[in-house]
Formats: C-alpha cells, sequence, structure tokens
C-alpha cells in the first residue's frame, strides 16, 4: 500500500485536491496520499481505510455499469448513513453516473415523481428500505434494474464484477454530479443540477473561510438526501482525507460524538435546541455545588453572547468556565471541536447564544441547495448575534430593491432537471440568482435574514416543505373547510389553522387531518390544529384580492393560538 503523506505535506495535498478539475481526481489523489487512514466507520465500528474505500469504490463501478449504467445516466440512492452510502456514491461518480439521493421518510407520491423526475434507471437500497424499493420498482417503469445492500452482506451483490477501469471516463467540470431535489413553493419538488466544478468551488471556498484540518474526524448523521450533509462529510472528506463515522440515525449523535470528538461539526438549530434541553436536565440532577456553578456560567455566558458587555460578568465568567463548561464539552464530545455551524433552517438567537455559552466556537451558514449549501459562513471568531457571513470567497451578494437576496459566483446551480422555464425564473441572464429569502448586507457585507419572499416552511431540521402541498391534502376531502393556513417555519413540527364553510363537528375536522396526514411524509404532518373563526376576505387583511393567503398577516393575527398549539393547547388528529 501507498504511505500516507507526512503531516507537514496535509495542508498542501489539500490545496491540490480543490484544483484538480473534477471531484473524481481529487477522491483519487486523497485515496493514494491516505492511503492507510481511516476513511468510513460503521456503527459497529468496522473501519474502512482511504485505499480500501477506492478499491471497494472501483469495485462497485463495476457492478453498477453491469447493471447497464452508463456516464450521463442517473442512479436513485435509498440508503441510510451507512459506509456503503459513500461507496456507492463515490462508484457512480468513478463511471460519470449522476447520483439523486431520496428521503428514506418521503412520502410514496414523493419518491415516485423524484426517481422519474431525475431519470432514474437503477435503485440501490438497503434493508430499512426494502418495502419503499418494491413500491417503486412496481410503479415507476423507468427503473429497469436494482441493487440491495444486505445487513449480512453488505455490498456483496455489487462486489463480484471485479474493478472498473478508473480511466474508462474523465469527469469534465460542468458534468453534472449529483441532483438534489428541493420543495418548491407550489407544485412537485424540482432537481437541483449540481456539477463538479459548482460542489469543487464551494469546497474551496468553505475551506478558505474554515480552515478544517486534513485527516479530521467528521460525523455523518443527517439524511444523505439534504445538500448540506452530503457536502460536510462525503464531498469535503474527499480533499480533506477526513474520517468520517456514520451514525445511522439524528438521534443517536450525542451517543456517537464521544467516541468520534469531532473537529467539526454541522448541524440543524433543532438538534441543538434538544440538546440545550437536555444538558439542562443533566446538569439539574448534578451536585450542588457543580449545578449552582454550571447554570451561573451558563446564564452569564449567554448574556456576553447576546451582546451584553459587562467586565465583572465576563471575569466570573472566565472563572467558572474551566471549571464547569470544558468538562461538559469533553462529556459531550466536543471538546476537541474547532468549528461548529449551525444553518439549514431559521437559528434561533438563543440557540447561538447557548452554543457560545457553552464554550464552543459556533457560528452560522446561510445557503441553499441551488448554492450547494454554503454562500455565506461566519467567520471564525466573529460571529455577531443576528448576522450571518461575509459572502464566501470568490461569491458575490447584493439585495434587489424589494430585499430580495440575490446571489452570484461559481457555487451556483446549472438548472433545475428538466425545467428550463422554472430554471429562468430563478436564474437571471447576469447569472444572478434570486433566492427568495429577504435580507440586509451591512457595510462588510454580513448578512440579516429579515424574511421569506417565497412560500416555503423550513422547519428546525432544517427539513423543506411547501405549506400549499400540505394544505391541499389536509382539505381535499372535507368540503366543508373552506381555508388551512400550516405553520412551522423554525418550528420542530407543522401546527395548522383551519376556517370551516359552516357549523362542522370537532372530529370531522380531526379525520380530515388524519387523512391527509397519511399522503404526507413524517416532517409534513400536521401534528396540531385549530379551527378559528372565518371566513377570510381581503377585507380583513389575511388574504389578497384573488384570495391567496398573507401568512406573515395570518401568524400575527393568530400569534397567542399558534403558541398554544406549540404549547399543548390544541387538538391533534388520529395517527392510525
Amino acid at each position: 500500500m501507498t504511505q500516507a503523506a507526512p503531516a507537514g505535506a496535509l495542508d498542501g495535498h489539500i490545496r491540490r485536491a480543490l484544483e484538480l478539475p473534477a471531484l473524481t481526481d481529487a477522491f483519487d489523489l486523497t485515496a493514494r496520499a491516505f492511503a492507510d487512514r481511516p476513511a468510513l466507520r460503521g456503527p459497529g465500528r468496522e473501519t474502512h481505510t482511504w485505499a480500501e474505500y477506492r478499491a471497494a469504490a472501483r469495485r462497485c463501478a463495476a457492478g453498477l455499469a453491469r447493471l447497464g449504467l452508463r456516464p450521463g445516466d442517473t442512479v436513485a440512492l435509498l440508503l441510510g448513513n451507512r459506509p456503503e452510502f459513500h461507496i456507492v456514491d463515490a462508484a457512480a461518480m468513478t463511471l460519470g453516473v449522476t447520483t439523486c439521493s431520496l428521503y428514506p421518510t418521503a412520502a410514496d407520491e414523493e419518491l415516485r415523481h423524484v426517481v422519474a423526475d431525475s431519470r432514474a434507471s437503477v435503485l440501490v437500497f438497503d434493508e430499512p428500505g426494502r418495502e419503499r424499493a418494491g413500491t417503486l420498482l412496481r410503479d415507476c417503469p423507468g427503473l429497469r434494474e436494482s441493487a440491495v445492500v444486505t445487513e449480512a452482506h453488505g455490498l456483496a451483490g455489487l462486489l463480484e464484477a471485479g474493478e472498473a477501469d478508473p480511466y474508462a471516463h474523465r469527469a469534465r467540470p460542468g458534468d453534472v454530479l449529483t441532483v438534489v431535489y428541493t420543495s418548491g413553493t407550489t407544485g412537485p419538488p424540482k432537481g437541483v443540477e449540481l456539477t463538479h466544478a459548482a460542489v469543487r468551488a464551494t469546497g474551496r471556498a468553505f475551506l478558505a473561510r474554515v480552515p478544517l484540518p486534513a485527516g479530521c474526524r467528521l460525523v455523518s448523521y443527517l439524511p444523505m438526501a439534504h445538500i448540506a450533509e452530503r457536502c460536510c462529510s462525503h464531498y469535503l472528506p474527499m480533499a480533506l482525507g477526513a474520517d468520517v463515522t456514520c451514525c445511522p440515525e439524528v438521534d443517536r449523535l450525542f451517543s456517537v460524538l464521544p467516541d468520534v470528538r469531532p473537529q467539526w461539526l454541522f448541524s440543524v438549530p433543532r438538534v441543538w435546541e434538544k440538546l440545550r434541553s437536555r444538558l439542562l436536565a443533566e446538569i439539574g440532577r448534578a451536585p450542588d455545588g457543580f449545578r449552582h456553578g454550571a447554570l451561573r456560567a451558563l446564564d452569564l455566558g449567554e448574556r456576553l453572547a447576546a451582546g451584553g458587555e459587562d467586565t465583572a460578568a465576563r471575569a466570573e465568567y472566565e472563572r467558572l468556565e474551566p471549571t464547569h463548561l470544558a468538562p461538559v464539552r469533553a462529556v459531550l464530545g466536543l471538546d476537541h471541536a474547532r468549528f461548529v455551524h449551525v444553518g439549514a433552517a431559521p437559528v434561533r438567537g438563543g440557540t447561538m447564544a447557548f452554543l457560545r455559552a457553552l464554550g464552543l466556537p459556533a457560528g452560522e451558514i446561510w445557503g441553499m441547495t441551488e448554492l450547494c449549501a454554503a454562500a455565506c459562513v461566519t467567520v471564525p471568531g466573529h460571529h455577531r448575534p443576528g448576522w450571518i457571513g461575509p459572502p464566501l470567497p470568490g461569491v458575490e451578494l447584493r439585495t434587489a430593491p424589494d430585499g430580495e437576496i440575490l446571489v452570484r459566483g461559481p457555487i451556483t446551480m446549472r438548472g433545475y432537471r428538466g425545467r428550463p422555464r422554472e430554471t429562468a425564473a430563478v436564474l437571471d441572464t447576469e447569472g444572478w440568482l434570486h433566492t427568495g429569502d429577504l435580507g440586509e448586507v451591512d457595510d462588510d457585507g454580513s448578512l440579516r435574514i429579515t424574511g421569506r419572499k417565497k412560500e416555503l416552511i423550513v422547519n428546525a431540521y432544517g427539513k423543506n416543505m411547501a405549506p400549499a402541498r400540505i394544505e391541499e391534502r389536509i382539505a381535499q376531502h372535507e368540503s366543508l373547510i373552506d381555508q388551512v393556513c400550516v405553520i412551522g417555519d423554525g418550528r420542530p413540527y407543522n401546527v395548522a389553522l383551519i376556517t370551516l364553510t359552516g357549523t362542522m363537528a370537532t372530529d370531522r375536522v380531526r379525520d380530515a387531518v388524519t387523512r391527509g396526514n397519511r399522503l404526507l411524509s413524517p416532517p409534513e404532518r400536521v401534528r396540531r390544529f385549530a379551527v378559528v373563526d372565518g371566513p377570510w376576505t381581503p377585507g380583513s387583511g389575511l388574504v389578497t384580492p384573488t384570495l391567496k393567503l398573507r401568512r406573515q398577516h395570518i401568524r400575527n393575527h393568530y400569534r397567542e393560538v399558534i403558541d398554544l398549539l406549540y404549547a399543548d393547547g390544541g387538538l391533534t388528529p388520529r395517527e392510525d
């Protein structure tokens, strides 16, 4: 085997990897340079070195070719967070085949649409996805072949054809590396085509802002259909030579962290909100002396992180932090973290204040699927409450007259797959991507998000959902329902406000919501609802003259009702 590069050459390696024309070249370079170092770890702590990772990807590529995949084709991946995902994805990349990862929790209707719209001809799935895969293979005529990753034999079925010739296909920068589906405000999800060049440019710009060390330890735990996770724990490691541990479920993250001690962790806000609640409960059970000191340190730290400056408070915090918060970071497995980033959903100020109070080097990321997940990233050590950014090197940022954020740069998508009209609507002739988010740009280029122009819910876990689609499912089978407004932006689950055309028993409303929920994926489902006085008319200011919902007006008008729904004061639909 080729020996790993000496430590002094690592930073130079990252630069060389990111200067290569395609990610396949970076993968090959890194696999040779880091041959004997760990690349992938599974939940049972089985480890693949970079040399083993590369060899398995080549063998898997031969297996995919035997299934009929050729350069330019698309393979759909219905796989959880496991080493086999990385191997199959890298194998497809080696062949010049575009990957499309599917959300395991998506509704059947959405999965069928994504498979058909992406033009996938082969499906690779694992045991937990076997039933869903059977439905797709039955209902999607474009799927001509499939392969299963079993618990007993892993990728054995795809590894029997020998190794593919690594030089049979040479990827070009403009080739489509992956198609990632993102929800629109109306209609079905659209496939964002991301090229080798865009993903490479994002990695280069991000690492210029956040200098992660080569060979760093990372955790993969969010769904790989999420562009942020795909970039963080799959594409970036191909330049970093990172050691990636696969965590099969988000809820197991904090049991995995102490074993890994990652040097960088990206997360959606909801994960940190749950950590805060759990941590405060744990501290509450600690001995009196430690409990009082830790709670006092957190309180002081949150006040200071929120923008307060008190010399006495800072001195007291700095005295308490080493003895009361440093041990907490160690127990969590975050004591080696050089950077912690939050993004993919609206971040509450209290969440960032908590992370910084805990002593973590926390910052924010703002981006979208169409921008390879990251356009503005906090400069390490310079977080300002409420602000993100400035934009990454090579990325331009400005606002339109109506406040919409526009972005231009090499990180931009090629377009929506098979949808030139929708592409032209967001990507103008000068290369500016119209994001649909509203914001302000400070003198130093930092960004503040002030709202959302497009109708899109991004919940606390970073899941993008079209509210119009959810509302249609709830109302479609009950004629007495007049209007439905779904709320869930930045929240852990969705709730709904419902108006009626006449008198109607609560059980009928609950039944309608239950039926609608059966047509939705778990994150989209409405957990609680309230029947409110109506109807909503243009005169009330809650709808437009064409009866489109004025969502912000509705949220403001029913603020107390919404707060009660999230305080367990609403009605819960049956889940049967």
